[in-house]
């Protein structure tokens, strides 16, 4: 199996990219949940279970 990795003759820069734009898009999307509003994570954890109340930023 390594051996097919080795012998790509010039392919090992899509493995590369490829593996660089995973790790990247899962960093980025760890940033963004840890940097997420607490509240508004506990409103729209409670969403399905409760009945309509209206949310602060909601026109009536």
């Amino acid at each position: 199996m390594f051996n097919q990795i080795k012998d790509l003759a010039g392919g090992e820069i899509y493995l590369i990219t490829s593996l660089l734009m995973f790790m990247v898009f899962f960093v980025i999307v760890g940033i963004y949940l840890l940097k997420l509003n607490k509240k508004h994570i506990e409103v729209m954890s409670q969403l399905p279970i409760q009945d309509h109340q209206p949310i602060a930023h909601e026109e009536d």
